[in-house]
């Protein structure tokens, strides 16, 4: 009985020994991965761009939609292609700030010093000052701590010089600057954009557009704009997760159609059925990215660092003071597009060292097709009474009025690879307390 008892003691004992050697060893493994092909440092040797990388330029991408001249009684204009976005900076780069003048209004902004001849860039969000002398126009220059404008006058003053005037959204502020530039040359830039200028009209909504300086700026009676067909490809996801992920990703979850992938920094979604791809970097701090004089030139160099702008006409198209975000918007022939589901969209927010999140369509354009087919819209006049005269809507409200593209996004499925086909038509497009609508028949939709 004694001998029995002394063997289970034993190997009781034993099986004791036995747990503990193996939960070191557990502890302590280090398995042997130096020709694996999936080590972190192999993966970030054999990460690639979405697309050939540095292919947008600052000053193409952070640009105005549309450029005007006023010239008395005169208004002409057209959109903001990168031709004329080019002819008109061009001889404003890298020239000197003569002298700045910062001035304030409690009412409607009046400028008594502004002639009867001067061109407007229009923009269609805030943008810091300093950013966009430094590093569109390349130059040096102390201006206003954090001023944002919406709008730039070129004009000249009595010397021939040329004078710009940088114009605050709410139109009460405006930022004068004298440069060294020679006005002669900036009319040479837009005596050459002449013959591609159409008639626009002025458009007053309240009491801050009443100035000639402040004035709602759209084609007069838009005709024979170009419809277009495009035929998207879709980046593959896995080239996404190699450009933001440092390190190998685990594939958490997949169902409904939507992939989360995550590893010790990120999280990222991507909906096969829509192709839009969400990413979140959790080793960053959003409460960091409301500072635009940082925020702008970060993610301009992050997309375009990775080929994210996929060598197409992404511009930047509104900017969020508050939560930091930035939307990118896909241009055509210097018109602004509009989706329903974003598909023609880049969302980035910006961290302290890099970006916070990130969302965009993976679609990418594969052909482009010129339907041969023309459209003429209705006249400014004609939309500036409908929305006037519609009681559900504040016109005071109107900041904007343009011509953009609807994409009308249409999913082919009977391929064996999935195909978008996306038909661009012209319409109208109204800016309405903050946000873009699509304008028919008095009303917006």
């Amino acid at each position: 009985m004694n001998s029995k008892e002394h063997i289970k003691t034993i190997i009781l004992v034993l099986l004791v020994l036995m747990s503990i050697v193996l939960t070191y060893m557990v502890w302590n493994f280090s398995p042997d991965l130096s020709n694996a092909d999936s080590t972190p440092e192999n993966k970030r040797d054999n990460t690639k761009p979405i697309s050939k990388p540095g292919t947008a330029k600052m000053d193409s991408t952070i640009t105005p939609f549309q450029i005007i001249h006023s010239n008395g009684e005169k208004t002409e204009g057209m959109p903001a292609t990168g031709h004329a976005i080019s002819k008109i900076i061009s001889p404003l780069k890298d020239k000197d700030i003569v002298s700045v003048q910062h001035l304030k209004r409690n009412h409607n902004l009046i400028i008594p010093e502004l002639s009867d001849n001067f061109i407007v860039l229009d923009f269609t969000y805030d943008l810091p000052l300093s950013t966009y002398l430094s590093q569109v126009l390349d130059i040096d220059a102390k201006t206003p701590r954090h001023f944002n404008f919406n709008r730039l006058l070129i004009d000249q003053d009595h010397e021939g010089r040329v004078v710009l005037y940088a114009i605050s959204k709410d139109r009460h502020q405006v930022v004068k600057m004298k440069t060294s530039v020679k006005g002669q040359d900036v009319n040479q830039s837009l005596t050459s954009l002449k013959s591609d200028m159409e008639k626009y009209t002025e458009i007053i909504t309240n009491k801050e557009t009443i100035d000639k300086a402040t004035h709602i700026f759209a084609p007069k009676k838009p005709k024979d704009i170009k419809t277009y067909r495009m035929v998207f490809n879709i980046i593959n996801v896995e080239k996404m997760n190699s450009v933001l992920f440092n390190d190998s990703t685990i594939v958490r979850s997949a169902q409904s159609g939507v992939t989360t992938y995550n590893n010790n920094t990120g999280v990222a979604n991507y909906n096969d059925k829509s192709e839009k791809y969400h990413y979140r970097n959790l080793s960053e701090d959003e409460k960091s990215s409301t500072n635009m004089e940082d925020t702008i030139g970060g993610t301009f160099e992050f997309l375009n660092g990775h080929g994210g702008f996929l060598g197409e006409d992404y511009r930047l198209f509104s900017t969020d003071n508050m939560s930091g975000e930035l939307t990118y918007q896909r241009f055509l022939n210097g018109y602004p597009t509009f989706n329903k589901q974003d598909l023609n969209e880049i969302q980035v927010t910006w961290g302290e060292k890099g970006v916070f999140d990130y969302r965009r369509s993976l679609l990418r354009t594969d052909v482009i097709l010129n339907s041969g087919d023309k459209k003429s819209l209705e006249s400014a006049e004609s939309v500036r009474s409908g929305l006037a005269n519609n009681s559900n809507i504040d016109f005071e409200r109107v900041t904007n009025i343009a011509v953009g593209y609807d994409m009308d996004d249409r999913p082919n499925n009977d391929d064996i690879e999935v195909q978008h086909n996306s038909e661009f038509t012209p319409r109208w497009y109204v800016e309405y307390d903050g946000k873009w609508y699509a304008y028919k028949d008095g009303g917006l939709e």
